[in-house]
């Protein structure tokens, strides 16, 4: 399959964009060097056994004496937190997500490492993919939403974008990260198959298409392990299955014991002091393998040179902080985050203009909640209220405000003032939902009980325990109504809240997860129609309590019994607002679909296309969604009763048509059979609808897939350079992820060679013959120069391609095995094509 950039296919397929495939022919097999391991155990080979373990413990200086430095960080999922001041505060995870657009996403990622790098840190904690299994846990506005896929694709762009900097996330929390109360405690029983298919899909992509380089481990258990000591999440599935060779790092103080934690190959111990006080003697006692320690060591310094740490990273200019590119970029990030739920009689947008007074009401009309109360926390220089934002379109003089109630508490004080305002209005903007009293992380009363993981939570995940809307703001809205029925409800939060006890009452609902600091400025610019929203909801609105998955422990077969949207399915339940949800003020059509390969055989590339059309008279941004549904299938697995998998974000004129094309490769299609331990393509029949939400699917066709061998399909991600940051005159080893995204695994003696190319001349390449990487698994490629001499690096920018190539017919799809990227030298590394074009 041949992929020209365009932002649109970027959305869907994030790095597979720009795989300009072309096969060559097979070249003689030399056995290759491994520069980066040859590095890494001679850096080993000079440490003391103290000095191993030092490079595990996060209050070590470093190494001076080997020039090895130590991680700096702090967190920053949506921005600078820790308690850090003056930082740009960008919308929340969720909020990013509801913008289902992973290129802006890749440039909001880059902009928070960029004023990381600025403080001469080298690392962030974040982002966060713990998933939406319940709108009403403490950390909802850090989660990713309700959907792998959809969490996959947002995350991955995110870590492209802090990628292109000398700062590196540590994703987290791994994995099942879901309630606060009993964090610690918490034993998640799981299945097999709904570890990897839900809980583990969009980490997978965001290791293997991101280019995640860090991974930290969750407080909570799985199946009677901690995770941080857990062998099958840290060995089993992140290494051994999906090809991860980098850090693993602990929670603060999350694992107990030190022999479990480093036998799973936790790397590095973070919050406690276990690894640097017990493992010297263990070392010594023979309690502890060095070999343990040796491969701990390693996957830190391989990070270490990898992120460029060791080699040195170009400076960054303090002044990129809160700059007013990066204010631009919360604005828009904020602007494309907004969810349009309800327009009735097209109360919106408003009508600047004609407008004669406006009410401004309610809990977070005059502040700006910006997330909740965790570590994620930033603290701006500033931030826009809705109050202020709407002032600044219409003038105070037609601007009327009044609180009406607090958050959470049961006082009617402020209501007749709110009466009155709305009385005296034209229109009424209730400003609801929640803030950083209502969510956030679990903290512990008792310090040193939190440290041993005990003690008591400080306060329950939503401490009102519902769904609904706190305290006495549906109250208000409701008598609100009475005096005025021109109500426009705009929702902040960050876990969803149901609306439906007020939503007959209000014409207008906008959603607005935690925006950003400029939220009240976009949340006024789309009320007053100078920005038609394009959001659409990552997570379904229950209508109450009732429809929320039960609290439990028990996460077992939940990738058919389901969270979300596939819960509502399986469960025959409606919700208020189906994941996937949102209008505009313009109207689109879908129509035309077709498949390329209606009766395929299994590794076929599905191709499936359709028109959408703007039919209003407004230009705006529609996100076409494609689910996917089977039939009889063989093996015969219970599956859920449709899943995302594939969407595109389009911008259209008035009476513009676009045609789509969305493929499914056979990653799109991989189920886990737990019985062979491996991924699969099964075999049978699949329904295929799309449309603007997950509840609005007017497009439906059906292919078959037959069957066919199993072969292995080879790709190229993520290229690199060893040193990250080349200056000229610098010999250079280039390093690209080679994954097997086919149906079958590479065998032992397969024959494969990566090729690396400046400007169209090969420089370097990599030989591999020895080991087979499974069915959705990956390694490091790691090339040697021509003749054994790398490549001199002169000043300039370059292109970079790197070429898989695999022997006779055994690669699955062979126009997929080209990855291109830039380099400039000096101060830069190299970034893929398709972000190069998305940074312009």
């Amino acid at each position: 399959m041949k992929h020209k950039f365009t932002t649109a296919v970027l959305q869907n397929l994030l790095i597979l964009a720009g795989l300009l495939c072309s096969i060559g022919t097979f070249a003689q097999s030399v056995e290759t060097i491994d520069a980066l391991e040859k590095r890494v155990d001679d850096l080993l080979g000079k440490m003391s056994a103290q000095e191993k373990i030092e490079q595990l413990y996060y209050l070590t200086d470093g190494n001076a004496r080997l020039k090895i430095p130590q991680f700096k960080g702090s967190d920053g999922p949506h921005g600078i937190g820790n308690k850090a001041k003056g930082f740009s505060s960008f919308p929340v995870t969720i909020a990013m997500a509801a913008s289902w657009d992973p290129g802006l996403i890749t440039r909001v990622g880059r902009a928070i490492s960029m004023e990381q790098a600025a403080r001469g840190k080298d690392r962030i904690a974040g982002p966060t993919l713990d998933m939406l299994i319940d709108p009403r846990i403490g950390r909802a506005p850090e989660t990713i939403g309700e959907d792998p896929f959809l969490g996959g694709r947002i995350s991955a762009a995110f870590v492209l974008g802090q990628n292109t900097t000398s700062v590196f996330g540590s994703i987290k929390h791994y994995n099942l990260n879901t309630y606060e109360v009993n964090r610690r405690t918490n034993d998640y029983l799981s299945d097999e198959r709904s570890l990897v298919e839900f809980w583990g899909a969009h980490w997978k992509r965001t290791i293997q298409y991101g280019g995640a380089i860090s991974v930290m481990c969750a407080y909570n258990w799985v199946n009677g392990d901690k995770c941080a000591e857990n062998q099958y999440l840290i060995k089993t599935l992140l290494r051994d299955h999906w090809g991860f060779n980098y850090y693993t790092m602990s929670d603060w103080g999350g694992f107990k014991e030190t022999g479990k934690a480093l036998n799973a190959e936790l790397d590095f111990c973070e919050g406690n002091n276990l690894y640097i006080k017990e493992l010297p003697a263990g070392v010594k006692t023979g309690l502890f393998d060095t070999n343990l320690i040796n491969r701990a060591t390693k996957n830190v310094l391989r990070t270490k040179i990898i992120s460029g740490m060791i080699d040195g990273v170009p400076s960054v200019p303090a002044n990129v902080i809160d700059s007013k590119a990066h204010r631009e970029l919360v604005y828009e990030s904020g602007l494309k985050s907004l969810v349009l739920l309800k327009n009735e009689q097209n109360i919106l947008p408003l009508n600047k203009e004609k407008l004669k007074s406006i009410a401004v009401i309610g809990p977070n009309a005059a502040f700006l909640p910006l997330d909740g109360n965790s570590s994620s926390k930033v603290l701006p220089a500033y931030r826009i209220p809705v109050t202020q934002g709407i002032k600044a379109i219409v003038g105070e003089q037609r601007v009327l405000y009044a609180k009406g109630c607090n958050m959470s508490d049961t006082s009617r004080s402020q209501f007749q003032a709110a009466l009155d305002a709305a009385a005296l209005s034209e229109y009424v903007v209730f400003v609801a939902g929640l803030d950083s009293t209502m969510e956030g992380e679990g903290y512990f009363l008792d310090k040193e009980a939190d440290e041993k993981g005990g003690g008591i939570l400080s306060r329950p995940d939503r401490p009102s325990q519902t769904v609904l809307l706190p305290g006495l703001q549906n109250e208000l809205i409701n008598e609100i109504a009475k005096v005025n029925p021109n109500i426009i409800l705009v929702v902040i939060s960050g876990g969803t809240c149901s609306v439906t006890p007020v939503l007959k009452n209000v014409k207008g609902l906008l959603y607005a997860f935690y925006p950003g600091q400029e939220g009240g400025r976009a949340i006024a610019d789309v009320l007053f129609g100078h920005y038609n929203p394009s959001g659409k909801l990552p997570a379904s609105i229950p209508k109450d309590d009732q429809q929320i998955i039960p609290i439990s422990t028990d996460f077992r077969n939940l990738v058919t019994r389901g969270v979300g949207y596939r819960w509502f399915d399986t469960q025959q339940l409606t919700p208020e607002f189906a994941f996937g949800a949102g209008l505009s003020y313009t109207t689109f059509t879908y129509t035309n679909m077709r498949i390329n390969r209606p009766n395929a055989r299994i590794g076929d590339l599905i191709e499936v296309s359709f028109d959408v059309k703007n039919t209003g008279s407004l230009a705006g941004e529609e996100v076409a969604q494609l689910y996917l549904s089977t039939g009889k299938i063989k093996p015969a697995l219970a599956m859920p009763v449709k899943q995302l998998r594939g969407f595109e974000k389009v911008l259209l004129r008035p009476g513009e048509s676009k045609r789509i094309t969305i493929k499914l490769s056979p990653e799109e299609l991989y189920v886990y059979h737990e019985p062979t331990k491996s991924y699969l393509v099964p075999e049978g029949e699949y329904v295929v609808q799309v449309g603007g939400a997950s509840n609005v699917l007017p497009l439906k066709a059906t292919f078959t897939l037959n069957p066919a061998k199993a072969k292995a399909d080879l790709l190229v991600t993520n290229i690199r350079t060893m040193p990250a940051f080349p200056k000229p005159g610098e010999p250079l080893v280039f390093m690209a992820s080679l994954i097997n995204a086919g149906t079958a695994a590479t065998r032992a003696g397969d024959k494969h060679i990566v090729r690396f190319y400046v400007d169209g001349k090969e420089v370097a390449y990599y030989y591999s013959n020895s080991t087979s990487i499974p069915v959705a698994g990956m390694e490091l490629a790691c090339g040697q120069g021509l003749n054994g001499t790398n490549w001199i690096t002169p000043a300039g920018t370059f292109n970079i391609t790197a070429k898989v190539e695999v022997a006779g017919s055994k690669d699955l799809i062979k126009t997929n095995n080209t990855c291109e990227a830039q380099l400039i030298v000096p101060h830069g590394k190299v970034i893929p094509r398709e972000i190069v074009n998305i940074l312009k």
